[in-house]
């Protein structure tokens, strides 16, 4: 999204200051599917004359942008992955740096049962939007709106509006209410979501014990959604994943090397797996991981190729213009040389004059 832009998050984040209601939604799933233009007159979300046309005209655009997406982005990838990568139902796929891109994930990976997003926003409580009087979510509604077509024409977030917009102390507490518009823009109904933290001993997550009207207990969340009969859940954990602050939390540490053990993907993660400042994330995902999904902004090829075997889709010459000079030579190289390359018919991750790249890695036996 350029920095010129109204963001999705923009659109939320104008949304918790115009509203002086911090109450949970007494049900996420009508909150889900007005942010994603799926809400009917039985959604409660609508209580003043004139917001449920608002609220239509709305999901009018949100249906056609969202397709739009599917048919560009979304579409061609899941069909991608349907024929190159292995699934295993009920399965935990880990996303670390990977904001509210819940999509992404679903789209390679759809009969996975647990996704586990990891990033630096927080994920903040459930707005009740039942409670926006008419000019609110009149103001609301139009900024949304056009977040929506900005992501179809991108498919991502970029890193600094998510920054600029989330947080402690700003006007939007994080990226929840994003992540539930994907769920239901996915076709998942939204269940529940709780607050959660890392267990003291790393072993896991648990539900966060602090008081539910506090900002504070919100930086992770949990999503419980339903397709079909089905159970998903989608953990969001706000964690800073260098070295500096993983040396001085083991239950952190501890947490990742467990998750790290499931099949990994990662995009757009502003190469920062190949920094020196990044090595534990590096060396436990080269050590533990049984398969990683990834661009270019991942895992340094000459260390991937030595712990799996690397299928390259796609092109890649160059990193973008925004990363250093010379990252990602080895990756550039084997693009080069490689007689196996296969093509990739979608966007994936930064847009680059040669296009967009995709590496499969499977662990060597």
């Amino acid at each position: 999204m350029s920095t010129r832009s109204v963001s999705l998050l923009s659109a939320l984040a104008l949304a918790a200051t115009l509203s002086s209601s911090a109450a949970l939604a007494a049900s996420p799933d009508p909150v889900a599917k007005t942010l994603a233009g799926l809400a009917d007159n039985t959604s409660g979300v609508a209580n003043e004359d004139g917001e449920q046309k608002l609220l239509d005209s709305f999901a009018k655009t949100a249906k056609e942008k969202w397709g739009k997406y599917w048919k560009q982005i979304g579409g061609p990838m899941a069909k991608w992955a349907a024929v190159e990568l292995p699934h295993t139902a009920g399965e935990t796929i880990f996303y670390p740096f990977a904001g509210p891109d819940l999509p992404t994930a679903v789209q390679l990976y759809p009969n996975a049962g647990h996704y586990i997003l990891v990033a630096l926003q927080t994920g903040g409580r459930v707005p009740n939007l039942a409670d926006f009087k008419k000019p609110e979510l009149e103001s609301y509604i139009g900024i949304f709106k056009r977040a929506w077509i900005d992501f179809a024409r991108r498919g991502f977030f970029r890193t600094d509006d998510l920054k600029a917009d989330t947080g402690k102390g700003k006007s939007l507490e994080g990226i929840t209410p994003v992540l539930m518009a994907f769920a239901s823009a996915l076709g998942y109904r939204v269940d529940a979501v709780e607050p959660i933290r890392i267990k003291a001993d790393g072993s896991d997550v648990e539900v966060h014990p602090g008081p539910k009207d506090e900002v504070a207990t919100w930086d992770s969340v949990r999503l419980t959604l339903d397709k079909n009969g089905t159970k998903v859940l989608v953990d969001y954990l706000w964690l800073d994943l260098s070295d500096d602050y993983l040396k001085k939390h083991t239950d952190a540490k501890t947490w990742l090397t467990k998750v790290a053990s499931n099949k990994v993907f990662t995009k757009a993660a502003s190469h920062l797996m190949q920094k020196p400042f990044f090595s534990i994330m590096r060396d436990t995902l080269l050590k533990f991981s049984p398969s990683v999904v990834q661009d270019e902004t991942g895992l340094d090829y000459k260390d991937l190729s030595k712990a799996f075997d690397v299928t390259l889709y796609g092109r890649f010459e160059r990193a973008h213009k925004l990363w250093t000079e010379g990252v990602q030579r080895e990756l550039a190289t084997a693009y080069k040389e490689r007689k196996d390359v296969r093509k990739l018919s979608f966007k994936f991750g930064y847009e680059k004059d040669a296009g967009s790249c995709v590496q499969v890695a499977v662990r060597k036996r």
